[in-house]
């Protein structure tokens, strides 16, 4: 029997029709995975080149050069001020108002009157260097021109006035810190264990103490921070101390500024001297 020629027209027309639609589909599937890992290969490309920027810090914007002479014979009336008000505090703790030895001390008891006595003299005379260079720099500053810098903290610590600056907060931290431990020192001497206040002496000496470490811990926070461009010049108290005995030391050996030298080597002449004297046993 022979086959209808319209039945099989049509079913070679489904089965044409069927095959098209399979071949777009697959088109479609081969075109959107294609697409798809495109976008993943260019997002696996990008994506480290995106956490660097994002991990990255935006660097300051590079300041001007401008003349910073004012702010900076501001900050050096201010430390004038502060460093004449210490200075008054430790003038009756360096004489008349310090502890007296007495015969009846212990040797204990007359070394901590021997320190109270050093610290307290060493401390007025750092407060009053203090003053000096803070009374020079801001009338030179006043006076003479000064080179522009781009931050204030440039000119003071990089600049031509880094030596007075950084002697300046030296000398000021150094007699401020002595003050505190004299007051200390003092207080427990005047109110020890055995008298009859009680316990009163140790209160006084720890509250005193406890405010000293308190200073240290802002100064050093105060002083680690950078300028206006993200730049730490100093990391702590410790680095600006070491940071004035490498400008002194500049002063002497580059410059030859021999008044420095000598004031250096009394300094040091003094300190080993002091330090014999509180330990050395009393009467000797």
């Amino acid at each position: 029997r022979p086959p209808r020629p319209a039945r099989t027209a049509r079913h070679c027309g489904a089965a044409h029709h069927t095959g098209s639609s399979r071949s777009q589909n697959l088109d479609s599937e081969n075109i959107s995975s294609l697409c798809s890992n495109s976008l993943l290969a260019m997002i696996h490309s990008a994506l480290p080149a995106l956490l660097h920027v994002a991990a990255t810090p935006r660097a300051a914007p590079e300041l001007a050069l401008a003349s910073h002479a004012a702010d900076a014979a501001a900050l050096f009336g201010n430390m004038q001020g502060t460093a004449a008000l210490l200075t008054g505090g430790l003038v009756p703790l360096a004489s008349f108002a310090g502890p007296k030895p007495q015969s009846s001390d212990s040797p204990n008891t007359a070394r901590l009157k021997r320190l109270h006595m050093l610290v307290a003299w060493t401390s007025l005379v750092s407060e009053l260097t203090a003053i000096m260079y803070a009374t020079i720099a801001r009338n030179v500053l006043l006076e003479a021109a000064v080179p522009h810098t781009h931050s204030l903290k440039e000119l003071l610590l990089r600049g031509e006035y880094a030596l007075a600056w950084t002697g300046v907060n030296s000398h000021f931290l150094f007699g401020l810190l002595g003050f505190v431990s004299t007051v200390s020192l003092n207080a427990w001497l005047s109110f020890g264990c055995n008298c009859a206040g009680g316990r009163i002496g140790p209160a006084l000496a720890c509250g005193a103490s406890s405010a000293l470490l308190l200073m240290l811990s802002v100064v050093n926070s105060a002083v680690g921070k950078g300028d206006a461009q993200s730049v730490q010049h100093l990391p702590s108290l410790l680095g600006l101390f070491q940071r004035y005995a490498f400008l002194l030391l500049a002063e002497v050996f580059v410059r030859r500024k021999m008044l420095i030298g000598i004031a250096i080597t009394l300094s040091a002449v003094a300190v080993v001297q002091g330090a014999l004297w509180v330990v050395q046993v009393p009467g000797d």
